[in-house]
């Protein structure tokens, strides 16, 4: 695997199905589908309709049954959990910011400078957070 995949952040769903454990159905039933690099995209729906699931499978905390996910043309099951999850990132449905500053909870491993967080808040229209003060307990 190159040290700069994925490059560009393709994910493609290709007649994926899910299940939970082997003796229960499907829960995933042939899903395909495609983000293009560089978009961004939200997934909606009634609760239980397979949101989280997919998120799981992109991740492989489930591994998909049948069909194919892929990031950027690779298949996400010929590369090690550690890679994979260490590239992607999924935002839950109820997000948690733990205690800690705001830089511990954006480089929780301090692999980033303080310029590259604060270009990262910049780029994402969040440098107010840069001048905020923390909230007392």
């Amino acid at each position: 695997m190159s040290a700069d995949w994925p490059l560009k952040g393709q994910i493609t769903f290709k007649d994926v199905h899910l299940r939970y454990r082997p003796e229960l159905d499907r829960v995933l039933q042939g899903l395909s589908y495609e983000v293009t690099a560089g978009h961004k995209v939200g997934i909606v729906g009634r609760s239980g309709c397979g949101k989280s699931t997919m998120g799981l499978g992109l991740s492989r905390l489930l591994e998909v049954d049948s069909g194919e996910i892929l990031i950027d043309g690779v298949e996400v099951n010929k590369v090690d959990l550690e890679t994979l999850r260490s590239r992607i990132t999924v935002i839950p449905q109820d997000p948690v910011i733990f205690d800690g500053t705001l830089r511990t909870n954006l480089d929780p491993l301090n692999k980033r400078t303080d310029e590259e967080i604060e270009k990262v808040l910049r780029d994402a229209g969040l440098e107010d957070l840069l001048t905020k003060k923390p909230e007392k307990k």
